[in-house]
């Protein structure tokens, strides 16, 4: 039993492997040496002979298309471990029915109610919102500069607790200015909500409440994930807030009540996988409601709130979701339809980042004239986040249903030994 490396492992007589949640994104190193730990036990599991056993209730996309192709078995639980535990009903609020008429920006009146109604039940209740901190940005409000990373090409967020504004990149902190570095003015504001100024909401809208938050904040000390989750469910807190940490593998009886509170905010991330990971991450959260003898309910709060995809999660559909899906990449031509590399130029200087990548571009370009391989080429494209610690970033996507001989080029093409290129074969991400 272990982490991603545990596949690693040194032994000699393997009869099982077992990865459970194997969608999960994290079985992907992405730093050097990088693997795919379900790959790596596919591999180890053939060598030994042995089985393999991949659990989860939203497979990946690439492993339900090698089930209906029949590479892998298909065994399909339909009870609960729980047989007198319901699915739970599951309600998308429209945040844009309630502008205006909310006792706080972050909590619709219908999620409130229910909360309410939990708490005077001595029921529990787990709140999901995926951004942590107090505020996502601090903003002058006479010229509009909000207050940026001096490493990153990211905007500092503000945590109430140390009082300072802090980089989720690069870990750079400096105080709150108290007048904005570019026109002067004292009119400094905070914009948006994390998981520390939710915290805060709820302790002033709900009476008898007893919030435990856990995010990365609150867990970056050795054990200290285990001990929220003992207080919790031993009765001690009756709300447990949190970013995506709470919404996967928790099984506590007395929950009642899952709230989502931005459901579609990681929805229009540009990365072809963003689908798959929101109706992933919702339908592993609203599995949290119900699952002892009391009937669970789950309220997702949304902006887009007639998204095919958030409706789909609602109604724990994944066999409509994995089919849409698998036409939407089919017609797109990516994974599993196609193998993907990713070529990243880290740099100091934007000018030599962009010109080695577009280098990289056409050396590719040519090799593609002569040898006829069919592949796609994307880029050069800036990272989302192009500046990491003062570090430029950009991007060169391949597609291809013939990656070998492109591995091969590079290999023997002398990229691979520069130490400004890194090569990511079946990446995670795309951004």
């Amino acid at each position: 039993v272990g982490a991603r490396s545990a596949i690693f492992a040194p032994l000699e007589n393997i009869g099982a492997i077992i990865i459970d949640e194997e969608h999960e994104a994290t079985y992907k190193q992405e730093s050097n040496p990088r693997y795919h730990a379900r790959d790596v036990a596919l591999l180890r599991a053939k060598s030994h002979g042995a089985v393999l056993v991949l659990g989860s209730a939203t497979p990946s996309i690439e492993s339900r298309a090698r089930a209906q192709k029949g590479v892998y078995h298909f065994l399909e639980l339909t009870e609960r471990a729980n047989p007198k535990a319901k699915i739970p009903q599951v309600e998308v609020v429209d945040f844009k029915d309630f502008v205006g008429r909310q006792e706080a920006s972050d909590f619709t009146p219908p999620l409130l109610e229910k909360i309410r109604e939990r708490l005077a039940r001595k029921e529990q209740v787990v709140l999901m919102l995926n951004r942590r901190g107090y505020s996502s940005f601090v903003m002058c409000r006479d010229c509009g500069e909000s207050i940026q990373c001096p490493n990153c090409a990211v905007a500092l967020v503000y945590h109430a607790k140390q009082a300072q504004l802090v980089c989720h990149y690069c870990g750079h902190t400096e105080p709150v200015p108290k007048v904005c570095p570019k026109c002067g003015s004292k009119r400094i504001r905070f914009f948006g909500t994390g998981t520390e100024k939710a915290e805060e909401s709820l302790r002033t809208l709900c009476e008898g409440i007893r919030p435990l938050r856990m995010d990365q904040d609150t867990t970056a000390r050795k054990f200290s994930h285990e001990k929220i989750m003992r207080a919790f469910r031993s009765g001690e807190y009756n709300v447990l807030l949190g970013t995506q940490m709470v919404a996967k593998g928790h099984d506590v009886p007395n929950v009642t009540l899952v709230g989502i509170l931005s459901a579609d905010s990681t929805l229009n991330l540009p990365d072809f996988r963003s689908g798959e990971r929101c109706f992933a991450l919702l339908t592993q959260a609203a599995g949290r409601a119900g699952r002892g003898d009391k009937p669970g309910r789950v309220i997702f709060q949304a902006y887009d709130a007639e998204n095919p995809i958030l409706r789909m999660a609602a109604e724990q559909d994944y066999v409509s979701f994995a089919r849409d899906e698998l036409k939407q990449r089919q017609d797109l031509q990516y994974p599993p339809f196609v193998t993907m590399l990713k070529m990243t130029v880290h740099h100091e200087s934007e000018t030599k980042a962009l010109e080695l990548a577009q280098r990289f571009v056409n050396a590719l370009e040519a090799f593609q004239l002569e040898s006829k391989v069919p592949y796609q080429i994307l880029g050069p494209f800036p990272a989302l986040v192009p500046v990491v610690n003062r570090v430029w970033r950009v991007n060169v996507l391949i597609k291809s249903q013939h990656m070998k001989p492109i591995k091969d080029w590079i290999r023997a093409s002398g990229f691979l030994e520069n130490g400004n290129l890194y090569f990511d074969v079946d990446p995670i991400s795309v951004i």
